[in-house]
């Protein structure tokens, strides 16, 4: 057996003279802790600047400077919205007051992109980004509750979509008899969407399906060879007929045609026309295409607009809160075009439209007027319809909600941090 060797003895401060411990550095030689960086999102109030709203946060003056002049030559003289959005990545300094911007984005189109960032020399530079934007299909489904238009605005859909859906069904839908309450309509989006998924333009109706109690009324958008885009019912027919059986998406008549005592003067008169009620600033359509003769003040008819659409046939509309845009006398207007908005101006007891039409000079009663359906399509504009209507039909059930095709949601800002940039 070999002997035990001699115990080793202690290590005393003395073996280590002339050396030095360098102390662990966790993050990296250089680099600040991923927990000193954090995003913030600000937006321009009225009367501010980019240059002042990184002042308020205490970026350093020589950095905001640098970062003004590189954003100043992306935006090439174009000015930013009050309530413009500015993302920030920002770094906080041990030896710094306040933070530094490592970068910093403003997207006031969904297309386009500006950022400036923070190089490793410490200047900034600019970049502008531009996104693909192609079109996306989806559909709004809703439940009418309360108007059509609030009900499909409520489920995501946007206004010119809708009007056009209002419009289309107006020339075969009676909508004081026919609309009620609970029932379900569908509308065909074609939106433009970014790479990134971001909505540029909304969406254009393609098609829409209104479900009523005893039928269903679909329409389709199309454009024939040589023609304009219009609406079409599945048969290829053209939903336009010579006059909108109703000028507004109005649920139910207050008042008819016919003698009646007159709610404000009190005594029996003729009642001239047909009172549709409806909130204040529903859209008023053109009954058909025509020549505005009158449009403003009218004594008791308050806010008034005539229109004369052949020597025979003219139209009125009463009790407007205002009138549609570029709405004065001799002005032609398109079947359908917004003329005004629902008001209680003159002789009103409540919001609603007063809705005239006369033959050769005399009012008769709008309800009882029955209009032609004009011609259809025919030979191959009816065989491209037919594949396109087809199509549209099965993406009326099946293509994405709205509500899942929703852009990306802005990112939030540190609430500690924009509590303090902004005055809390």
């Amino acid at each position: 057996m070999l002997p035990e060797p001699p115990p080793v003895p202690p290590l005393t401060s003395a073996d280590f003279k002339g050396f030095q411990f360098k102390p662990q550095d966790q993050h990296g030689e250089g680099e600040a802790p991923a927990s000193d960086r954090y995003d913030l999102t600000l937006r321009l109030e009225r009367g501010d600047t980019v240059e002042k709203v990184l002042a308020d946060i205490d970026v350093l003056e020589a950095d905001r400077k640098q970062i003004d002049a590189a954003l100043k030559a992306l935006l090439k003289k174009r000015r930013l919205a009050i309530g413009e959005s500015i993302d920030l990545q920002l770094q906080t300094l041990p030896d710094q007051d306040g933070p530094r911007v490592l970068s910093l984005s403003i997207r006031p189109q969904p297309e386009r992109e500006f950022i400036v960032t923070r190089k490793d020399d410490g200047s900034y530079e600019g970049q502008e980004k531009v996104y693909k934007v192609s079109p996306r299909i989806v559909r709004v489904e809703a439940v009418r509750q309360g108007s059509l238009q609030q009900s499909a605005m409520q489920a995501g859909a946007p206004t010119p979509a809708i009007l056009d859906f209002i419009r289309a069904l107006s020339y075969d839908v009676d909508f004081q008899r026919e609309l009620k309450q609970g029932q379900r309509f569908t509308l065909l989006l074609e939106q433009q969407v970014t790479s990134d998924g971001r909505v540029t333009d909304p969406g254009r109706l393609l098609a829409g399906e209104l479900r009523l109690t005893d039928r269903t009324i679909i329409v389709v958008r199309f454009r024939p060879q040589n023609g304009a885009d219009g609406f079409y019912n599945p048969k290829g027919e053209s939903v336009v007929r010579s006059f909108l059986r109703t000028p507004m998406d109005a649920s139910h008549i207050t008042s008819r045609f016919g003698m009646r005592e007159h709610p404000i003067l009190g005594f029996s008169a003729m009642h001239t026309g047909v009172d549709f009620g409806a909130p204040t600033g529903t859209p008023i359509f053109a009954a058909g295409a025509g020549k505005v003769v009158t449009a403003g003040p009218n004594g008791g008819y308050g806010i008034f607009v005539k229109l004369q659409h052949t020597t025979q046939i003219g139209t009125g509309y009463g009790h407007m809160s205002r009138l549609g845009p570029g709405i004065k006398p001799g002005v032609l207007v398109r079947q359908g075009q917004v003329i005004g908005f629902v008001g209680s101006t003159g002789l009103s007891t409540g919001p609603h439209l007063h809705y005239e039409f006369y033959r050769d000079g005399h009012p008769v009663n709008p309800l009882a007027q029955k209009f032609a359906m004009r011609a259809g399509l025919s030979g191959k504009d009816m065989n491209r319809f037919k594949a396109l209507s087809r199509e549209y039909l099965n993406q009326l059930k099946n293509a994405p909600h709205i509500a899942e095709a929703s852009p990306p949601p802005a990112r939030q800002k540190e609430s500690a941090a924009a509590d303090g940039a902004r005055g809390g």
